[in-house]
């Protein structure tokens, strides 16, 4: 069981969304804060909320898609904050067009934030776990993680990546008898802004998630080490049609709209 309580916390993407409901969540468990985004405005208001739990926060504006500031920012959390106990890999970003739509630059982005984030931050933190031989590390994925979505050909690439990535952690920490634990979350499209617009077919089963619920999933991951969260629970059942075939997956897909889903996709609006 991970205690949040009185651990020391990291969270990317911390000024909004997920980010910033789940550093609230820890800090009224009394865990202490490292915040990591790249909009100062938002993490300062995050910062001050958590705070207001009389905890300790240290907000870092840093570019998660540049490794050689992830690098050198993680240096001044060691030096400033401590060890981290428990890594929230959470920042993301979407380009929500069609691949033959996308700027090479939005790619670029979209892997350096949602992919090689998780790799330089991981990098950075995991010695000390394994020198202290505890510490647990969680990974935002996706639904888009499992299956491929139209309109989300590089999104949906940088998820599944990420997941692969975690199990392999696992896999390792296992063989080398060490006590971290992974927690991978796989949400379908949530209510946090970022995925503003998007349609579901069939509420009752793929309803568009409510952040607060999400949160509270990953929370009792975490204590309960569990290794996978899937929202909704349907979710899971594009492994049982994948081993039908591809035909039957595909349709399954049509049925939920699971394609049409980006079709009124418009983003996070910006002031």
């Amino acid at each position: 069981m991970s205690e949040i309580g009185g651990a020391r916390t990291l969270i990317t993407g911390a000024a909004s969304g997920f980010g910033r409901l789940f550093a609230v969540r820890v800090a009224r468990e009394g865990g202490h804060l490292v915040l990591l985004d790249r909009d100062a405005a938002g993490l300062e208001e995050a910062a001050a909320s958590c705070r207001g739990y009389g905890v300790r926060v240290f907000p870092y504006v840093v570019d998660l898609s540049s490794r050689d500031e992830i690098f050198r920012t993680a240096e001044r959390i060691k030096a400033e904050a401590g060890a981290v106990d428990i890594l929230v890999n959470n920042a993301g970003v979407v380009t929500g067009t069609s691949f033959r739509e996308a700027p090479v630059e939005k790619i670029e982005a979209t892997f350096a934030v949602n992919t090689l984030a998780h790799f330089w931050l991981v990098k950075a933190f995991l010695e000390e776990m394994i020198a202290r031989n505890r510490g647990h590390i969680v990974t935002i994925s996706s639904a888009a993680g499992i299956i491929g979505v139209r309109r989300l050909a590089d999104y949906c690439a940088s998820k599944f990546a990420v997941f692969g990535f975690t199990e392999a952690l696992r896999m390792e920490f296992k063989k080398e008898g060490l006590r971290i634990k992974t927690t991978i979350v796989a949400p379908y499209y949530a209510k946090t802004g970022m995925f503003e617009g998007v349609k579901t077919r069939v509420p009752w089963m793929l309803p568009l998630l409510e952040p607060e619920y999400v949160v509270a999933r990953i929370f009792k991951a975490i204590k309960k080490n569990r290794p996978l969260v899937v929202l909704p629970p349907v979710v899971r059942s594009v492994w049982f049609f994948r081993l039908l075939g591809v035909r039957v997956l595909d349709a399954m897909a049509d049925v939920l709209g699971v394609h049409t889903s980006m079709d009124t996709f418009v983003g996070r609006r910006t002031s």
